[in-house]
């Protein structure tokens, strides 16, 4: 019985080609799109799943009005020494330098100057991230002076040794601290948020002036979200309880009696971590992940619904097939049964189909698709039951209804081609527009939001952002602040270069991604109360370079005795002043800081964050050039690096140039837009292709079904537009009613995303009109292709039989 219906499946589809053509490649591309979606969101729940006893582990976080994932670094001992009901306190302090030197042999160093993923930690790092060790233990990085690697770490440093044989050699941190291999741990298998690839002991950072000033070690006025902890409690503790008393410490050690708290330490579960926006610029939104679960959706429903069009059009052909099989004693139920084993086959072969395409479509959705999916991280049974679940759900989906529609009608009707009386007819072919409808709603909305995300993009690259961003970069000093005094050096050489236009030596630029945050004491304030700002410092040059004005008082001046400090507009608010010029001559500190001027308002990071206060401190020491270059003269500036590399190597000859654009680090703050912008282009580009197969088809069958017609009109003068007009009249009227019914729901997702920035563009009545006009301009051509050709046929053929 199985194989007769498979048989006349077989031969159905194949006798009707070019429509099984179009059912298969619009379900793949559906199906394709899915499965990579699919993947997208399993990488991203996969995320820190394999730590054993999950929900007792969280990272502390600042949920203040500066939100920010770093902790006092002060603070973590004082946890570890006061907290009884935590089972681990892992600090994860990344590192600020990334250079090691690493001996081969007996005076004899390699150096490797761009290790990133390196923390400062304990052993307790292990008790949260259990790991194989493949030689040493964890104990090792409670001792000062350890390093722990990981196999790929271990292979870039000394090739195919053996992890017990690289135990006790010596790699050089930051030029000068001498630190020894105590251990190697296999790399990685799960994804995590907290994956490193080297592991220096905590202890070592108060061995050495420079690293406890780095890492801001006695300081419990410094926030920087390099400097963070995990925590793990004990089973059955209270989150809220560990609250209280971290919030009970900072009272203790932080703050004076009676003054204000400005910090709201949280615990944040693991689980959380990856998601959670508030905290990290580059963690993956939650609405992000339902939203890519909609478009697949969309995008599969959309060859479901290609498939249920050109199935119902194909029903009036297939009538007598049904009014013969039911005279011959066929009931509805084995009818249904086997229309659905060819949506079956159908579905089967574009499922195949799809997973040839996913290689395609991974390397097409390359900028899209986070860098780290890896299909060998992921769990395949799940992917063979996602692939399976969906072969089932759309065969019913697609094929049920159509099935439904063609067992309907009745035997003496169908024999007799009176059809026009049966309601399933009327019924599907309203049914089939509304479908139609629905597929260009969605090309439409899809095309609107392109446009939207594209001119909120152009928008923020471009706006004013308080300070000169064009024309300017960052040259980042080896060694961070323990290197000031090579960076100044470095500078006065740079100053000699007739390309470039000023300099400046100190921390960040104005604008970050990431949090640099400092407490400060209000001297004038009745409660002497620690007031937060956000941080920048450096020499006098720093306005000149970014071209920041001053609202009042003068720039700073570098002084052995006091630090002078510069304040921005938003900064007032905190002081409670609202004339610039009263804020001159304000302290800190007991008269340690004093404010000498006051700054215009800039952006510190991307259009979603607000202006923010910001305290500018006069200082010797930093990390960073600010290099001005001749704006006007782009031509020149290729020699202007050229010379500032040479200049670099002169002073830093063993070390790497970090040199980046400001322009480029502030594109960077929008790469998730970027992305956003490019998976909705190919939303739209998958949507149009599916819809437009869909409308070919359709097109096909109306051209068939009104042959006679078409061919009467012609013999009584109809001309090739006439036909053409005919044909296109009514497709294309439900393409302009999926456009009037798609703007009011663009327009309502689009206002909300662009809601989230606090500067924004408008929503233009040209973006609709635009996008209206391409979409019928689009179809347009789809259905002329065949309308034109059946307009050009010899009526002859046509009433050859009449």
């Amino acid at each position: 019985m199985i194989v007769n219906s498979l048989k006349t499946a077989y031969r159905f589809l194949k006798k009707h080609k070019l429509i099984t053509f179009i059912n298969i490649t619009s379900l793949a591309i559906g199906i394709t799109a899915t499965l990579v979606i699919f993947l997208m969101i399993q990488y991203d729940y996969s995320f820190d799943k394999h730590v054993p006893n999950q929900q007792q582990v969280y990272r502390v976080v600042n949920n203040g009005e500066f939100k920010n994932a770093g902790v006092y670094v002060p603070l973590v001992r004082t946890m570890q020494a006061e907290l009884p009901n935590l089972e681990a306190v892992a600090p994860i302090y990344r590192s600020h330098v990334q250079k090691l030197k690493v001996s081969l042999a007996t005076d004899k160093f390699q150096t490797f100057p761009k290790e990133q993923k390196m923390v400062f930690t304990n052993s307790q790092y292990f008790d949260i991230f259990p790991s194989k060790w493949l030689a040493g233990s964890a104990k090792a990085l409670n001792s000062s002076g350890n390093i722990i690697l990981t196999e790929k770490t271990l292979e870039k440093f000394y090739g195919k040794e053996l992890p017990a044989n690289v135990i006790g050699k010596t790699i050089i941190y930051a030029d000068s601290i001498p630190l020894q291999v105590a251990g190697v741990i296999e790399n990685p298998q799960h994804n995590s948020d907290f994956n490193f690839e080297s592991f220096i002991a905590e202890s070592t950072i108060p061995q050495d002036n420079n690293l406890k000033n780095m890492y801001t070690w006695e300081a419990w006025n410094s926030i920087s979200d390099s400097h963070q902890v995990l925590i793990k409690t004990k089973a059955q503790s209270n989150p809220l309880l560990i609250e209280r008393n971290i919030a009970n410490l900072l009272k203790k050690y932080k703050y004076k009696e009676g003054e204000k708290i400005n910090d709201k330490l949280e615990l944040q579960a693991l689980a959380d971590v990856h998601f959670d926006t508030r905290f990290n610029y580059e963690a993956t939104h939650p609405e992000a992940l339902r939203n890519l679960i909609l478009l697949a959706f969309f995008l599969l429903a959309l060859g479901a619904v290609n498939f249920i069009n050109l199935s119902t059009a194909q029903s009036i052909e297939r009538a007598k097939e049904v009014g013969i099989r039911k005279t011959l004693g066929s009931s509805k139920a084995t009818l249904i049964k086997q229309f659905l084993l060819e949506t079956f086959l159908i579905t089967l072969s574009a499922t195949l189909l799809a997973v040839l395409l996913l290689p395609l479509f991974l390397h097409v959705f390359e900028g899209f698709i986070p860098q780290n999916l890896s299909l060998d991280r992921l769990d395949k049974t799940v992917i063979l039951l996602f692939l399976f679940g969906q072969l089932i759900v759309v065969t019913i989906l697609a094929g049920f209804y159509p099935a439904w529609v063609l067992t309907g009608y009745a035997p003496v009707l169908a024999l007799k081609n009176q059809l026009g009386k049966n309601t399933n007819l009327s019924r599907s072919t309203w049914i089939r527009k509304a479908l139609t409808i629905f597929q260009f709603v969605l090309a439409q909305a899809f095309l609107i939001c392109v446009l939207v995300v594209v001119r909120q993009i152009n928008y923020v690259s471009h706006r004013d952002m308080g300070f000169q961003k064009d024309a300017i970069v960052n040259v980042y000093i080896p060694g961070a602040f323990q290197n000031s005094a090579k960076g100044i050096v470095l500078k006065n050489e740079l100053k000699k270069l007739t390309d470039i236009k000023a300099i400046s030596f100190g921390n960040i630029a104005p604008a970050m991604n990431g949090w640099m945050t400092t407490g400060i004491t209000y001297d004038q304030s009745p409660t002497k109360e620690s007031l937060t700002f956000d941080s920048r410092s450096g020499d006098e040059n720093y306005l000149e370079v970014y071209r920041i004005p001053l609202l009042a008082g003068r720039n700073i001046r570098l002084l052995d005795s006091t630090s002078e400090m510069l304040i921005n507009r938003k900064g007032l608010e905190l002081l409670h002043i609202k004339n610039p010029q009263d804020a001159i001559g304000k302290t800190f500190e007991n008269g340690k800081n004093i404010i000498v001027g006051v700054m215009e308002d800039f952006d510190l990071a991307s259009a979603r964050q607000a202006v923010k206060p910001v305290l500018y401190t006069g200082s010797k020491e930093g990390y960073v050039l600010h290099i001005a270059l001749d704006q006007s003269h782009p031509e020149n500036w290729k020699n202007a690096i050229d010379n500032i590399t040479s200049s670099y190597k002169s002073v830093f000859p063993d070390d790497e140039l970090d040199l980046r654009f400001v322009d480029e680090v502030i594109q960077n703050f929008y790469t998730q837009e970027k992305q956003l912008s490019k998976l909705l282009s190919w939303a739209v580009g998958l949507s149009m292709l599916i819809a437009g197969l869909g409308l070919f088809g359709l097109a096909i069958f109306t051209a068939n079904q009104r042959t006679k017609e078409i061919g009467i009109r012609k013999v009584l003068g109809a001309s090739v537009f006439q036909i053409t007009f005919l044909l296109l009249r009514n497709l294309l009227s439900l393409v302009a009613i999926a456009c009037l019914v798609a703007f009011p729901i663009a327009y309502y997702f689009m206002h909300s995303w662009l809601n989230d920035f606090v500067y924004r563009t408008t929503i233009s009545p040209w973006i609709f009109g635009l996008s209206a006009l391409g979409l019928i301009a689009f179809a347009s051509l789809v259905l002329s292709t065949k309308s034109v050709f059946a307009a050009k046929a010899n009526p002859i053929n046509s009433l050859r039989d009449e």
